[in-house]
Parts: C-alpha cells; sequence; structure tokens
C-alpha cells in the first residue's frame, strides 16, 4: 500500500478533533498558505488533501481504520484484519468482512453487504469504486445598492482549490434587477473536480451588497428615513421623496403624525427576482428637533406652549 501522510498532523489537530475543529484548522492554514496569498503552493495541496478526508464522514472512517480513504488502496479482505479486533466472514470464497460494516449496510438498507461489493473480484476489487460529485465552491461577490437593485454584469475570476495547476478562470455573471443580499447564484460544472471519474462541483456566487447612505433593503421592500420639522408633523405636509428608480414622488405627511410612523408608497421598491412586480418604498418619520433656535422661533414657542392644553404624561 502506498504510504499516506498523516492528515491529522497535517492539520495539526488530535485524531479525536470534531468536524468544526478541523474546519477551523483548515481556514487558518488555507489563509497562510494560499498560493494568491504568497504561500506555498505545494504545502496549499497537502493541506486541502488533508481536510477533504478528515471533513468526509466516509473517508475519515476509512482513513482511520486502513490507513488510507482510497478503496483501491484497501487490502484484499479489508476489515477485521489483524489487530483490528473484528469478526469476519466468508461469504462463498470471496473474500472477508467485517460484521460491523455488514450491519451499517443493513442499517442503511443496502442488503447485508451491500451495493458496491463486486462478488465476481472478491471483496476489495473495483466494483467498490463509487463516482462522487466534486465540491461545490462558494465566493463572494460585492455590489452597490444600486447594482442590486436595477441588475448589473460582472466578471468574477475563481480558482478552484482542486485544480490549481489548471489556473484561474474568469466567468461572466449577470446579476438579476432586485438581487439580495446573501442570494446566490449557481454556474454548474465550475466547483472542485469529480472522484472517481464523478461530475465536477459547483461555483455559487454569493451577493453582498455594500451599504448605501440613503436606503436599505427588505427583501423587495427599500426602506428610507424622512426627516421632518416639528411644524411639518403638526401641522401636515406634502413632501418630495427621491426613489431608487430615478423617479420622485410626493407623499402626504399627516397632521399628528408621530415620529417613528411609516409611508408606504406601493410599487416603488425593488423588483421581485422570485415572482413578478415590485416591493414597496417605505418612509420612516424621523422628527428633527432644532439645536439653535433664533429669538422669533423661541418666543413663537413659549406663547405654543402657554397656549396648549394637552396632557402628554399619565402621570
Amino acid at each position: 500500500m502506498a504510504t499516506t501522510p498523516d492528515y491529522y498532523k497535517t492539520l495539526g489537530v488530535p485524531r479525536s478533533a470534531t468536524k468544526d475543529e478541523i474546519k477551523k484548522a483548515f481556514r487558518h492554514l488555507a489563509r497562510k498558505y494560499h498560493p494568491d496569498a504568497g504561500g506555498d503552493e505545494a504545502q496549499f495541496k497537502k493541506i486541502n488533501e488533508a481536510y477533504e478526508v478528515l471533513s468526509d464522514e466516509k473517508k475519515r472512517k476509512l482513513y482511520d481504520q486502513y490507513g488510507t480513504a482510497k478503496e483501491s488502496q484497501i487490502p484484499h479482505g479489508w476489515g477485521g484484519g489483524a489487530g483490528t479486533g473484528g469478526t469476519r466472514v466468508n461469504v462463498n470464497g470471496q473474500g472477508f468482512a467485517d460484521w460491523a460494516d455488514i450491519l451499517e449496510h443493513i442499517r442503511h438498507g443496502e442488503g447485508a453487504f451491500g451495493t458496491d461489493w463486486d462478488f465476481g473480484q472478491g471483496f476489495g476489487g473495483q466494483g467498490m469504486h463509487r463516482p462522487q460529485k466534486g465540491r461545490d465552491i462558494t465566493v463572494s461577490l460585492s455590489i452597490s445598492f444600486d447594482e442590486a437593485f436595477r441588475g448589473c454584469h460582472k466578471r468574477v475570476t475563481v480558482r478552484s482549490p482542486q485544480t490549481l495547476s489548471a489556473g484561474d478562470e474568469t466567468l461572466d455573471v449577470t446579476i438579476p434587477a432586485g438581487a439580495v443580499d446573501g442570494g446566490r447564484l449557481r454556474f454548474h460544472g465550475k466547483g472542485g473536480a469529480g472522484v472517481d471519474g464523478g461530475p465536477a462541483g459547483d461555483l455559487l456566487v454569493k451577493t453582498c451588497i455594500r451599504p448605501d447612505s440613503c436606503y436599505t433593503r427588505e427583501g423587495a421592500d427599500v426602506r428610507m428615513d424622512l426627516p421632518v420639522t416639528f411644524d411639518e408633523v403638526a401641522l401636515g405636509a406634502s413632501i418630495t421623496l427621491p426613489c431608487p428608480d430615478g423617479t420622485s414622488v410626493r407623499v402626504k405627511v399627516p397632521a399628528g403624525c408621530h415620529d417613528g410612523a411609516v409611508l408606504k408608497v406601493r410599487g416603488k421598491g425593488a423588483p421581485r427576482v422570485k415572482g413578478s412586480g415590485t416591493g414597496d418604498l417605505k418612509a420612516r418619520i424621523c422628527i428633527v428637533v432644532p439645536k439653535n433656535l433664533n429669538d422669533q422661533q423661541t418666543a413663537a414657542l413659549k406663547e405654543f406652549a402657554q397656549a396648549s392644553t394637552e396632557k402628554v404624561r399619565s402621570w
């Protein structure tokens, strides 16, 4: 059998490490050794190989038991061999299997010897190979509020950690109008390489919308603050709002409107990515209290206070 590296030593974790501990160690080392960050490409490949095995429950189990995760390298008659303490059974002279493996297959509804056993070649033969899809890869794409609202075209350069020798690949990405923060676009077959002839994984491009000075998104709805003066909310007013689509609309602030009230303008939000139509524009009333009053304002407010009979406190 070919010599297999000590994957636990490569990632610097104990053999009892949990999945989260393994992932944390991998991310730390990947940032340190990634070629794009000026790291050692050969060491990065070793780290990635170790993570490929230890992050996969099935591969890790094989590696822990036989010192390799490649089923083609497992000796003839794998399971229950010397030193394993397992109980072996012979099936029509075709080789031996560990009872623990047999029971595991039964629990998964695969029959006593599972679907991978090839009785023509014996246990551990070519019949045990099964194509596996490659890993999905996620990359983040930063876009502005306006780009997400209107839609845009971007170019993304990606490098699969499993195909470093193939170099970078540049993809044209179409961001749909109304894209949301955290939304994902899937590119089939652009992820990690498949195993044993399996298909390549997918590339997921996640949109990250940068904050805007005026607007925020809530799904297809757009929110904004509407600053108003005391007299505007007390007497009522008509105010022009700028809309995110570049137009403007007049809204009526009703007399006596309270701070924090929301005025809704239907159909002036973002396009809905799923479905049809658009969301709404929601303007939150924010009463601006003057900090520096002139003499005329001070006199007017004092007169207003003397004429006021409204009780605003209940105690």
